[in-house]
Formats: C-alpha cells, structure tokens, sequence
C-alpha cells in the first residue's frame, strides 16, 4: 500500500500537469484570435461609390468625359483593320462538277432507281429479290470508293433524292456488318482519311 504522503504527491504531480495542459489550451485559444488580422476598410468602398460605379456600369462611357476621349485616342493609335493582313489560302481545290453526261448505263440506272421508288411508294418492297439488291449495292459500293480513290469526289446521295437518316443508319449498320468492321474501325478511318 502506498502512504498518504505519497499518494497527495501523485495527485499535486497530476494535478501541476493537468493545468499545465489546460493553460496551454487556453493559451492556444487565446493566441489564436490574436494572429487574425482585422479586416482592413480603409480601402473599401463606401457604399454610395459602389452604387455610382454599378450606375456607371449600365450608362457606358458618356460622350465629352476624359474616359471617352480616352477611348478615341486607343482607336486612333490602332492600325486599321479593313484589310485583311494575309490572304486566304485554299487547303484544297475541291474541282466543281461537270457537265451531266448520261451514257447507256447512266440511263439504266436511272432508270431502275425510278422503278425502285415508284415499288415502294405503292408498297412493293418485293420489287428486286436479295439477290439483285445485293449485286447493285455491292458494285454501287466498288463504283463509288474507285472514284473517291481517284479524286473524283461527289456526295453519296443526291440533293433530289430523299433519304431519311434511319434509312442511312440502317444501310451503313448492314454495310459494317457485311465486312466484319465495327463502328470504332470506321471512326478510325475517317479520321485517317481525308474523306
């Protein structure tokens, strides 16, 4: 057992180090809002300047003010721009479209896409069998890359031609589907490709 002298000396000890703790704390407390300095308003605004600069604001620059003939003197010092400074060069020479010339197979053509819209205005989707729409798609395929390769640029469609954007989804999605090829290969390409 431990005598009483002792045990009063622990507690005197514990207690010494307990308000040590609880004067730093309070000493932290009281440093801190020491170190925060006090806003300084000296250069602040006083309301009734805010309020006429905010009117300032929405009015502009008035004529006959030093602002304004501020203004007019940067306006003077700036070269003019009524030129432009370099001419435009052409990155490409897109070559404008020939005369129309129908040959034969032009004709045909024609002819059997006439025929094609007129079945499916009246409803007659069986108007070519697969097998027929499958040679026409796949050489209109071939025809249309040889004369991109070559230079010979047109759109795929014409401008008389209607074709809604579904149809298009669904001609491309069979076409990608038909070679093995997914949407991300074709991206790839065009963005390859200046097409």
């Amino acid at each position: 057992m431990s005598s009483p002298d002792r045990s009063s000396a622990k507690r005197t000890t514990a207690g010494a180090k307990l308000a040590k703790t609880s004067s730093a704390k309070t000493a932290s407390v009281k440093v801190a809002p020491k170190a925060r300095a006090a806003p300084s308003v000296a250069n602040e605004p006083s309301p009734q300047e805010k309020a006429d600069f905010v009117k300032a604001m929405s009015k502009g620059i008035q004529p006959n003010t030093e602002a304004a003939r501020k203004v007019d003197a940067k306006k003077r010092a700036a070269p003019a721009q009524s030129e432009p400074a370099e001419t435009v060069k052409i990155l490409r020479k897109i070559p404008a479209p020939g005369a129309v010339v129908n040959t034969a197979a032009s004709e045909e053509a024609l002819r059997v896409a006439a025929m094609i819209e007129k079945a499916l205005a009246d409803g007659d989707l069986n108007c070519l069998q697969p097998h027929a729409q499958q040679a026409l798609i796949g050489a209109l395929c071939k025809l249309y890359a040889a004369n991109s390769e070559v230079g010979n640029r047109f759109p795929v469609v014409g401008g008389r031609t209607a074709v809604t954007a579904t149809d298009v989804m669904v001609m491309c999605g069979a076409l990608l589907k038909a070679v093995d090829l997914q949407v991300f290969e074709l991206g790839m390409w065009q963005s390859w490709s200046s097409n």
